[in-house]
C-alpha cells in the first residue's frame, strides 16, 4: 500500500553509521521541546524530513469558505430522503475548541429543545394568572303566545382567596426549573464537544507517532536487508524487521481510520453530523490545576444546575400546597340580565348568585398529596446532592491518577527511555550490541510515547468531567477556577521540561 524506501548498498562501516542516524530519528519522537502557546498544536514530536514518507489516508478537507447552505429549502416530498445539506455550516471548518463550542451552542437540537421548553413554561405561567372570561347568553323561556319571554344576561366568575396568584407562583417555579434544565443541556452539549475534541487531538498526536514509527520500521527493514546481504545478520533477522514494518503499517492505517471516525463524532457532538471537520488545533500538554476534594464537592453542589432545579421543584410543591389549601374556598359567580315579556308587556331584571358549598369535598386528598410532594421533592434534592458528591469523588480520583501518570511519564519514564536509546546507539556504534537490541530500544521509546499520549487523554477526560460538574464556561480550567489548590509536583509549577535531543555521534571510523 505504501511505497517502500529505497536504500543504496552499504559497506559494513557505512551500515553502522546509517543505523545510528536511524536511531537518532527514533529518538526525536520525544526529543522536541514542548510548545505551550495558546491555540497552537504542541510540537511534542518533531519528524525529520526524510523524503516522501506516507501519503495521508484521510486528507483534511480544504479550508476555503464554501456556500454550503441553500438560499431556500424546498418542502419535503413524501417518500423522498430529507436534504441534510442544511446541517452543514457556512464558512471554513472550525479548528479550535472555542469555535466548535460556539457552533454547538448555536446548532445542537438539544439546545433548541431546551429553549423551547423554557418558552413553553413561560407561556403556561402567563396563562395561569389569566382571569376567566365573562359569559354572554340569551334565551326564551316561552317562545309562543301572549306570554312569550325573551331575555339576555351576562355572568362572571370571581376567583377568591388569591387562587390565580398562587397558581401563577407555582407555574413560575416550573419556569425556573426549565431555565436550570437549559443550563444543564448547555453543559451537556459542551461536555460532549470537549470530550470529542480532545479525543481527536490525541488521535492526531498518535498519527504523528505512527507515521514516524512506520518510517523507522521501513528504513530498518531496508538496512536489515543490506546487513543480511553483507553477512552480518541472518534471514530470521530480516523476517523480524519485515514483521515490525508490517505491524507499523497496519497501526498507521488503523490510526487514519480512527481519526476519520472521531472527526465524525466531533461533528455529531456539535449537532452538525454532516459538517466537515479537518485538522484541529490545541495544546495537549497544557498545564491543568489540582483540586481539593472537599472544596470541590462543595463547589459542585453550589454551582451545578441540578440541585437548583430540584430546589425550584420544592418551591413549586410548596406553592401547590398553598393553592390546594385555598381550593375549598368557593368562587362566586354573578349573573345579571334583562328580560322582556310580550303580553302583558313587562321589563324585568335578572340577578343570580352562585357558589359551591364545601360540604363533602374540602380537597382533603389533594392537600395530603401536596404535602407528600414536598417531602418527595426535598428527598430528591438530597439524593441529587449525594449523587453529585459521589460523582465528584470518582472524577477527582480518576483525574489525579491521570495527572500523576502523565507526570511520571514526563519526568521519569520518558527521560529513561530516551537515555536508553542514546546509550544503545553508543554501544552499537562501538560494536558491543546487535541491531536487534537497538530496534528494541527504539520500540520501547515509541510505546512509551504512545502510553504518555494515552495518559494525556485520561487527564483531559478527567478535566472535562470536572468542568462539567462545576459547569465552567471557560475551558480548560485554570488556577482561578473554584476549589483549586497548589500543584502536587514541583515540575508542574515550573512548566514542562525542554526536549532531550541525543547528541549527534559520528559513525566509527573502522
Amino acid at each position: 500500500m505504501y511505497e517502500s524506501m529505497k536504500t543504496p548498498a552499504y559497506s559494513r562501516t557505512g551500515l553502522r553509521g546509517s543505523i545510528v542516524g536511524l536511531a537518532l530519528l527514533s529518538a526525536t519522537l520525544g526529543g522536541a521541546a514542548e510548545s505551550n502557546q495558546p491555540g497552537k498544536t504542541s510540537n511534542r514530536f518533531l519528524m525529520a524530513d526524510s523524503g516522501p514518507l506516507l501519503a495521508p489516508a484521510a486528507p483534511s478537507p480544504p479550508e476555503a469558505p464554501a456556500e454550503l447552505v441553500p438560499a431556500a429549502a424546498a418542502p419535503p416530498v413524501p417518500g423522498q430522503p430529507l436534504d441534510r445539506s442544511r446541517e452543514r455550516p457556512n464558512g471554513p471548518s472550525p479548528r479550535t475548541l472555542e469555535e466548535f463550542s460556539v457552533r454547538a451552542i448555536e446548532s445542537h437540537p438539544r439546545m433548541r429543545s431546551a429553549r423551547a421548553a423554557v418558552e413553553q413554561a413561560r407561556g403556561e405561567a402567563v396563562q395561569a394568572r389569566l382571569y376567566p372570561n365573562p359569559v354572554l347568553a340569551g334565551s326564551s323561556p316561552q317562545m309562543a303566545g301572549t306570554d312569550s319571554q325573551w331575555n339576555g344576561f351576562v355572568s362572571q366568575e370571581f376567583i377568591t382567596a388569591g387562587k390565580l396568584k398562587l397558581s401563577q407562583q407555582a407555574a413560575l417555579r416550573d419556569v425556573q426549573r426549565a431555565e436550570y434544565e437549559l443550563i444543564r443541556a448547555r453543559f451537556d452539549v459542551l461536555t460532549g464537544v470537549r470530550m470529542a475534541f480532545y479525543d481527536l487531538l490525541v488521535s492526531q498526536r498518535r498519527l504523528e507517532i505512527f507515521k514516524l514509527l512506520y518510517d523507522i520500521s521501513n528504513r530498518s527493514y531496508e538496512i536489515g536487508k543490506q546487513l543480511a546481504a553483507a553477512g552480518e545478520e541472518t534471514r530470521a533477522d530480516t523476517l523480524f524487521w519485515s514483521i515490525e514494518r508490517d505491524r507499523a503499517e497496519v497501526r498507521l492505517i488503523n490510526s487514519t481510520v480512527n481519526i476519520e471516525t472521531e472527526r465524525r463524532e466531533l461533528a455529531a457532538a456539535m449537532g452538525l453530523p454532516m459538517a466537515d471537520v479537518g485538522e484541529i488545533e490545541g495544546d495537549l500538554f497544557q498545564l491543568l490545576p489540582n483540586f481539593d476534594l472537599k472544596e470541590l464537592q462543595r463547589a459542585v453542589i453550589a454551582r451545578n444546575a441540578n440541585p437548583r432545579a430540584a430546589e425550584a421543584n420544592i418551591a413549586r410543591a410548596q406553592w401547590t400546597l398553598e393553592r390546594s389549601v385555598v381550593e375549598p374556598i368557593p368562587n362566586v359567580t354573578l349573573m345579571g340580565g334583562y328580560q322582556r315579556q310580550v303580553g302583558p308587556p313587562q321589563d324585568q331584571g335578572l340577578v343570580e348568585v352562585m357558589l359551591s358549598v364545601p360540604l363533602f369535598d374540602r380537597n382533603q386528598g389533594t392537600i395530603r398529596s401536596a404535602r407528600a410532594g414536598i417531602a418527595t421533592a426535598r428527598a430528591e434534592l438530597r439524593s441529587i446532592e449525594i449523587e453529585l458528591a459521589d460523582q465528584t469523588a470518582k472524577a477527582i480520583n480518576d483525574y489525579r491518577q491521570a495527572r500523576r501518570l502523565a507526570e511520571w511519564y514526563q519526568e521519569l519514564i520518558l527521560p529513561k527511555a530516551r537515555e536508553t536509546v542514546r546509550v544503545t546507539q553508543l554501544l552499537y556504534s562501538q560494536g558491543e550490541l546487535t541491531f536487534l537490541r537497538l530496534l528494541e530500544a527504539q520500540r520501547i521509546l515509541t510505546e512509551t510515547e504512545l502510553a504518555y499520549v494515552d495518559a494525556q487523554r485520561a487527564r483531559w477526560n478527567g478535566a472535562v468531567e470536572i468542568a462539567d460538574l462545576l459547569q465552567l464556561e471557560e475551558f480548560p480550567p485554570t488556577m482561578a477556577s473554584p476549589a483549586t489548590t497548589e500543584l502536587e509536583f514541583l515540575d508542574e509549577r515550573q512548566g514542562p521540561p525542554p526536549g532531550l535531543l541525543p547528541e549527534q555521534m559520528p559513525p566509527p571510523a573502522g
